[in-house]
């Protein structure tokens, strides 16, 4: 009796030590009895980029640590705000796999694919336009007075992630701020890019600028009664316009102009003070030495312009900046 009762003992041991050779190797709980089973759900939402097994199933059988690492087996990449996607059973088996977790441990239960729909929240295309004018307003070079900016033409609304969303507006590098002006945006969420999208406008500067009153000829001396102001668009505007008379008044034409041309300061020039031949004081300064002799003009030169000159004593070409209709100097 004591031999029998000692290799039904044995026996029980063999069983149990099968048993818990098959019981799935994440550390789960279930009896053979009671198998782990997964209950998909016909529909599911989700907030982040991944979507989880438990975000698409019901897992019975199991609790604690074991119950969060099968619930937290990845079963895809979510869709995009606001849009859905289908998860079938034969994904969920295959992910099952992939952490090594046999699907045939499991009772897998389904009425059909689960419908996976992405949370989002709503980014009206206004939001967006006033976000790009408030900066334009705000970091614009222009004063109020000169600027106008045209209604801005932008009408997409963005789905994005659920969170606190924000705006971030970048101008283009080296612009200038007048005419067409594309804007990036960056959509943020909770301070993370969710999208970036590019909005046009157009703004309008305006400014006095000078023209001429009248047509004048070739190496014209300028007068007051030859000039003229006219508020324009600094879009439709020369970068090298002039804008105050007093800059150009004594000054010389280099070109015909045409009446109401905009004056520009490659038109015109300012006549030469000091001419080819003219004997000129040489001045040399720094900060503890001043030296001054005599040259001989080589070219004909402007208050400003470099020209060159022969050193009367050293018979040595030099170059000099005018300073006037007697005098060049030397910065050293």
């Amino acid at each position: 009796m004591g031999k029998k009762h000692q290799n039904y003992s044995h026996i029980a041991i063999l069983i149990l030590t099968v048993t818990l050779l098959l019981m799935p190797a994440v550390g789960m709980t279930a009896t053979a009895t009671d198998p782990i089973r997964i209950v998909l759900s016909p529909d599911a939402t989700v907030d982040e980029d991944v979507i989880t097994l438990g975000t698409v199933a019901d897992i019975l059988g199991l609790d604690g640590a074991a119950l969060e690492r099968l619930q937290a087996v990845e079963v895809g990449r979510s869709p995009l705000p606001g849009q859905s996607l289908l998860v079938h059973r034969g994904q969920i088996e295959m992910r099952l796999k992939q952490n090594d977790l046999d699907p045939a441990r499991f009772d897998i239960r389904d009425s059909g694919p689960v419908k996976v729909l992405r949370n989002h929240h709503g980014v009206t295309a206004e939001r967006i336009v006033e976000a790009v004018r408030s900066h334009i307003e705000t970091h614009a070079p222009w004063s109020a007075e000169q600027m106008t900016l045209r209604p801005i033409r932008y009408h997409q609304d963005h789905r994005v992630p659920p969170g606190r969303v924000t705006f971030q507006v970048n101008a283009p590098k080296h612009v200038n701020w007048l005419g067409a002006v594309p804007f990036r945006v960056n959509i943020l969420v909770d301070g993370q890019v969710a999208q970036r999208v590019s909005v046009p406008t157009y703004i309008e500067v305006w400014q006095e600028v000078v023209l001429a009153a009248k047509p004048l000829g070739r190496n014209q001396p300028i007068t007051a009664a030859d000039l003229k102001t006219e508020r324009m668009n600094l879009a439709r505007v020369p970068t090298s316009a002039v804008f105050d008379p007093q800059d150009v008044l004594g000054q010389r034409t280099s070109r015909p102009l045409a009446a109401n041309s905009v004056l520009r300061s490659d038109h015109i020039h300012q006549p030469p003070v000091i001419r080819r031949g003219d004997v000129v004081q040489v001045v040399v300064e720094s900060e503890r030495l001043r030296i001054t002799t005599q040259a001989v003009a080589q070219e004909n030169g402007a208050v400003g312009e470099t020209i060159r000159l022969l050193n009367a004593r050293s018979r040595m070409d030099i170059h000099a900046r005018v300073v006037d209709g007697q005098t060049v100097e030397i910065a050293y």
